[in-house]
């Protein structure tokens, strides 16, 4: 089995285990970006784009990166204007190690988004989340992101649309929305993910959502 059929893969059948994940993308590391490109993966850039949109002076917010891999995120952030501290976290050493060779990032530190982020509260303008949610438990995340972004600032993550439905994240989204604090900006329709591989194509899609806190 190749590294990648671990935890990219159709059936869905993916470890929350955040250590048993680094070390299967650490083997990838080296050759991720091009394996998602030949799959014509885009959710970096279109993740970038919304936060741009919703996010106030994007050239001066600081951004946190959750599960920033091999940087392909951080690098679609810097391509809209980002021009503040980005932070970029992940539990990969070896994506960690690729993502700094593209000098995106100000900050890139390994972190497990299963324990609670290493970040006081309201110090953070903005998060991107792009492709990690498959692999984390959503609501103590969220709770998170919560705590640390700023009144006004935004999140924007991805989310496999099978996953929004099976795990019920519309439901958890609105809990989080009545309770205050959080609003819901922006849930796409499902849009392509990973549209050439053999697994996904036009039968698992990508979800992207727009919060703002406060």
């Amino acid at each position: 089995m190749a590294s990648h059929d671990k935890v990219i893969r159709g059936d869905g059948d993916v470890s929350l285990d955040g250590k048993k994940n680094a070390e299967t993308y650490d083997a990838m590391a080296p050759n991720y970006d091009e394996q998602l490109w030949n799959w014509a993966y885009e959710a970096p850039e279109q993740a970038a784009k919304l936060l741009a949109k919703y996010l106030p002076d994007l050239k001066t917010a600081t951004i946190l990166d959750c599960g920033c891999g091999t940087g392909m995120t951080g690098a679609a952030l810097r391509k809209v204007g980002a021009g503040g501290v980005i932070t970029g976290l992940d539990m990969s050493e070896a994506s960690l190690e690729v993502a700094r060779t593209k000098g995106v990032y100000d900050r890139l530190e390994a972190a497990d988004l299963n324990q609670p982020l290493a970040f006081e509260d309201d110090g953070i303008d903005g998060v991107l989340c792009v492709g990690v949610l498959s692999y984390v438990r959503e609501e103590p995340l969220w709770r998170e992101w919560k705590r640390v972004i700023r009144p006004g600032g935004v999140v924007v993550f991805t989310s496999r649309d099978d996953f929004f439905e099976s795990r019920g994240y519309a439901d958890t989204l609105a809990r989080l929305e009545a309770e205050g604090g959080w609003t819901m900006e922006h849930v796409s329709d499902p849009m392509p993910y990973l549209a050439d591989h053999p697994e996904f194509a036009e039968d698992i899609q990508v979800v992207y959502c727009v919060c703002r806190v406060g």
